[in-house]
């Protein structure tokens, strides 16, 4: 069982992380936890955790300081695997981690089947470097197999993304002949980890990764010694599932360029004087926050809550022209529940207030908001 080190300076993050992920049933076990980076850092040259899952903004030291640490005195007692956990508007530290080597990031509050997700990807990048190390100490060739299925799997990925079914099967076919007479641990490995980065490629295209087929990972899958077609199995398995990924992507990029992102507009228009959060509309759509408020900053020039208040003020424009109703009615109406709210956002845009802007006849001094036929 791998181990795991906690780090985040607020306990109900820690308490969060503790309670709602199943980690003995993932293959990991939490070794400790921690406060703050320098504590973390501290603890990890001591307990040699194999994952340290730590927030980035935390006293004395924070998540990113601790990693380039980590990483200035990186050797094998250093933790193979970090996961960032960041708030929506923490991306810009993100994308720093990133560059500090950090494959796996989290959004807070974390939501078990996106923790799962990830725990799964790094238990195969543990369990394929463990094995590279064993067959290595062994002396097998096997060892440098790894760096090549990585290889591979870029490239097939991309040809995936690319819709080149071509591509694909000559990928796949050479990346089989490469595997001729080493272990078929190594082609589980490779079969789970396509399986996973194809669910995140479909999920962020819009769609649910439900449509993609199973494709189990253990290697007892993909043939044994006694099973002489084992190996032909395999590749024709990945074969058809990769044909099945790139019919996934034909089908959702047929619906047109940036149809999910207007498909989440449209949601939003239907629907702005309701509750709308980034991460409750990305998981109806199945997308991930951080790429959703990209995709639709992008695509729109503004961020998906902000068109929300938009929409909210300008029905709010149009209602305080068009009757005496009350105010407070009117700010309740287009979705706000305190009112102090309704006024931040209406000044903001309209450059007045909401009654200065009746008494006005409607007339604003600011911008008028967009309305739905501006996107």
């Amino acid at each position: 069982m791998y181990t795991v080190l906690l780090v985040d300076d607020e306990p109900w993050a820690i308490e969060g992380l503790r309670m709602f992920v199943d980690w003995e049933t993932l293959g990991f076990r939490v070794c400790g936890v921690c406060e703050n980076g320098e504590e973390a850092l501290s603890a990890a040259r001591e307990a040699m955790p194999d994952v340290i899952v730590t927030d980035i903004r935390m006293p004395e030291m924070d998540g990113l300081e601790m990693i380039k640490q980590l990483n200035g005195e990186r050797d094998e007692r250093s933790p193979a695997e970090v996961v960032l956990l960041s708030a929506y508007g923490e991306f810009a530290f993100a994308k720093r981690a990133m560059q500090l080597g950090v494959q796996h990031y989290l959004m807070k509050p974390v939501v078990e089947e996106e923790a799962a997700e990830v725990l799964q990807q790094i238990r195969m990048r543990l369990d394929a470097r463990q094995a590279s190390r064993r067959t290595a100490d062994e002396g097998g060739e096997e060892a440098s197999l790894p760096a090549e299925a990585a290889q591979r799997m870029k490239d097939v990925l991309q040809a995936i993304e690319d819709a080149d079914r071509d591509r694909a099967e000559d990928v796949i076919d050479r990346l089989f002949l490469e595997m001729q007479g080493r272990s078929a641990a190594w082609t589980g490995l490779f079969a789970g980890a396509l399986a996973v980065q194809c669910s995140k490629l479909i999920r962020e295209l819009g769609e649910d990764p439900a449509v993609l087929p199973r494709l189990r990972q253990g290697a007892d899958t993909f043939g044994t010694d006694a099973d002489s077609a084992g190996p032909l199995s395999a590749r024709m398995r990945v074969l058809a599932y990769a044909e099945q990924a790139i019919g996934a992507v034909q089908a959702i990029r047929g619906r047109g360029p940036g149809s999910t992102v207007a498909e989440v507009d449209r949601y939003v228009r239907e629907h702005y004087r309701s509750p709308l959060s980034v991460r409750g509309v990305a998981a109806l759509f199945y997308l991930n926050p951080v790429y959703l408020g990209k995709a639709y900053h992008d695509k729109f020039g503004r961020g998906l809550l902000e068109r929300m208040h938009d929409l909210r003020i300008a029905e709010a424009c149009e209602r305080l022209r068009s009757a005496a109703e009350p105010i407070g009615a009117i700010a309740e109406g287009v979705g706000y529940a305190h009112y102090r709210h309704f006024l931040q956002h209406f000044e903001r845009r309209m450059g007045r207030k909401p009654a200065e802007y009746r008494a006005a006849g409607g007339r604003e001094a600011g911008n008028q908001p967009a309305r739905e036929t501006d996107f």
